[in-house]
């Protein structure tokens, strides 16, 4: 029986990844910090409460464990407090156990062109991303003393809770209908991704496909393709309401983001949101030579509204 650490088991993600782990036979310690009460009460399912000054006590926790799995949301604006220990600590922790370390993330470096931005001269075409040049520097190095290093990008998160995903940002109810901001042209496609398809998919590819993987594999999870339009179309399904889509004035959002961490955070996906983002060509792989299973965007979205409520 495999043996995994899971970092953040009270964040949505986390909890996704303890229940996909234990289904497929693992045995999993879920990190949890001082006093929180929502994590998840599962069969082979071990919590351990630390705080950032139990490090020496982590040490010893993790002789017996094969992979550490940590997920990276993408409006986590306090990454010390998300994760209890930073992330270089961890890093640092797989090097020492020569562990397997599996990241998700939806945390970017943007590339954007060189050229001057004006109005005439605006690249219009879909910019790449990738993952902070630093980052992958450094997971390349621990790669190299013997940790072996899978990175899966995803998309933005089919969710509503405001301060875990951008969706929750955009969406606002009233008793009788719902009003949804659009970041960008209301039929640009972008990538959403509900989690639970996403820990599903991983777990099982990790569980069984594990040989198809090198030592330092940046992979990206593509989940669902659509627009505002198609989320809006769901959400009149999933509520029963009306939704209208209005733009989203950025201006606005500037002047927000002068005294808001979050809005800070969201305003560097701008151009993203604006002219949508190139995916890498190397896509998550396909799972018993089938393609990924995937909630429908209707169901997934059905779903999330339902955790909202």
């Amino acid at each position: 029986m495999k043996n995994a650490l899971v970092f953040g088991v009270c964040g949505e993600m986390g909890k996704h990844l303890c229940q996909a782990l234990i289904e497929q036979n693992w045995e999993v310690m879920g990190v949890i910090k001082e006093g929180e009460i929502d994590a998840p009460l599962l069969g082979n399912l071990t919590l351990v409460e630390l705080t950032c000054a139990d490090l020496d006590f982590l040490y010893q926790l993790v002789e017996d464990v094969d992979t550490i799995f940590i997920h990276q949301p993408e409006t986590d604006t306090n990454q010390r407090n998300n994760l209890i220990f930073p992330l270089e600590q961890i890093i640092q922790l797989a090097e020492f156990f020569n562990l397997q370390l599996i990241i998700t993330t939806n945390k970017y470096d943007i590339k954007q062109t060189q050229l001057p931005s004006f109005a005439f001269w605006r690249q219009k075409k879909p910019i790449k991303i990738a993952l902070p040049h630093k980052l992958h520097n450094r997971l390349y190095h621990a790669s190299q003393t013997g940790v072996r290093v899978l990175v899966i990008g995803c998309g933005h998160t089919l969710g509503f809770t405001h301060r875990k995903c951008y969706l929750g940002m955009l969406v606002k109810e009233t008793e009788h209908q719902l009003l949804l901001q659009s970041p960008s042209e209301k039929a640009m496609k972008h990538q959403w991704t509900y989690l639970p398809d996403l820990a599903k998919n991983l777990v099982h590819i990790v569980t069984h496909q594990q040989h198809e993987f090198n030592t330092f594999d940046t992979l990206y999870y593509s989940g669902h393709t659509a627009s505002i339009n198609d989320i809006a179309r769901c959400l009149a399904l999933s509520s029963g309401k009306p939704v209208i889509v209005t733009p989203l004035h950025w201006t606005i959002m500037e002047f927000i983001a002068l005294f808001s961490p979050l809005f800070r955070v969201f305003l560097k996906a701008r151009t993203l949101w604006q002219q949508g983002g190139m995916c890498p060509h190397n896509t998550f792989p396909r799972i018993n030579n089938s393609e990924i299973t995937h909630t429908p965007l209707e169901l997934a979205l059905q779903k999330c509204w339902e955790q909202r409520h």
